[in-house]
């Protein structure tokens, strides 16, 4: 696959649906403000699902990037400041979001597989131990896809997992941060002269110079992450298109 392809599927893929569409409001029974959705055909209806959910996964990449964005800036200090935030606090709410988006990913992918092939499979019950081992799947490029992107982001999916059910941030250089950065905020907090030997050997600049240095390292790490997104969920929609498109000329 590569960007031209890529380009001509998604063209045909819209032209498809914009047809559809066409064929719809000639027919006698359309009416513009009502739902007209009986008078579009089954591979229609079938098209306009694969669109959601191509919909769905584009967003949640955008989402990613803009998270990017927020950690990139730590805006309004003061307001944040007066309101117990600090930096870490801000890093640590994004990071988190971070990791539900790329377990959200995964879980719209295996939703998508699960309405394609017409599984039947209730929301509650579309886990991957049931869907894997289905026949309509067994040959599926999508099914390697999802197998991919859960080995490649399995780690960051545990993490989320503790975050979510065990309320675990399992982020040692954070923590250790925040204790030391803790130090200072509560001394100015309530008035407290700080020993000579925490001055002397956690000087705040020093801090704050590991913040930024912690900062950098997460933003790095993220953006790699963003890119083998894409990359998985370029993949996965060129594919459920792919199939739908060629399931036409059958």
């Amino acid at each position: 696959m590569n960007e031209n392809e890529s380009l001509e599927l998604w063209k045909s893929f819209l032209n498809f649906l914009s047809n559809e569409y066409k064929i719809a409001q000639s027919h006698k029974d359309f009416n513009i403000e009502k739902n007209n959705h009986h008078l579009i055909s089954n591979e229609a209806k079938k098209g306009l699902k694969i669109s959601k959910y191509l919909n769905l996964l584009n967003d949640l990449v955008e989402d990613l990037r803009k998270i990017k964005i927020f950690i990139r800036r730590y805006p309004f200090k003061k307001f944040y400041k007066e309101n117990e935030i600090n930096e870490l606090d801000y890093i640590k709410y994004h990071y988190e979001v971070f990791l539900h988006k790329i377990h959200t990913i995964l879980e719209v992918k295996k939703l998508a597989v699960n309405d394609f092939y017409n599984i039947g499979l209730k929301e509650k019950d579309c886990t991957w131990n049931n869907l894997r081992n289905q026949p309509k799947l067994k040959n599926s490029p999508l099914k390697l896809i999802i197998e991919n992107y859960f080995k490649t982001f399995e780690h960051l999916i545990e993490h989320r997992n503790l975050n979510t059910h065990r309320a675990i941030f399992a982020d040692e250089k954070n923590k250790n941060l925040s204790t030391d950065l803790m130090l200072y905020e509560n001394a100015e907090k309530y008035g407290i002269e700080l020993d000579e030997l925490i001055l002397k050997f956690k000087p705040k600049f020093l801090i704050e110079y590991k913040i930024g240095v912690y900062k950098k390292e997460k933003l790095d790490y993220i953006t790699s992450g963003i890119e083998a997104v894409h990359h998985y969920v370029k993949e996965f929609n060129y594919y459920l298109m792919l199939i739908f498109m060629k399931s036409l000329k059958k």
